[in-house]
């Protein structure tokens, strides 16, 4: 088998796929973390309704959220997990990483 030698694959890996498993990667770990709070206290105090977030932001050009929509939003992140504990998907996302996992 013969090596992939063009430089617009070369680039396109190394300044595209790989940066992007690795964002991927701390996502799913700040995904994992976020859902362990929301289920060990946040969700037993966030109904899911239209109780409004008491935050005051609106002035700083916030949107209001709602307990129904941060319970929404949590959804999504179980299924964003979900997807990434499938079978293979955590050895396709590590195999391109180059770096430390590095969480912001």
């Amino acid at each position: 088998m013969a090596d992939i030698t063009e430089p617009q694959v070369v680039k396109f890996t190394n300044e595209v796929v790989r940066p992007l498993a690795e964002s991927f990667r701390a996502l799913k770990t700040r995904v994992d973390a976020a859902l362990v709070t929301w289920d060990g206290t946040i969700s037993t105090e966030t109904p899911d309704d239209a109780s409004v977030l008491a935050d005051e932001r609106e002035a700083e050009g916030v949107s209001r959220l709602t307990g129904a929509d941060l319970n929404s939003f949590v959804a999504k992140l179980t299924g964003f997990k979900n997807i990434m504990e499938q079978a293979g998907v955590e050895d396709c996302i590590n195999k391109p990483c180059v770096r430390a996992l590095e969480i912001r």
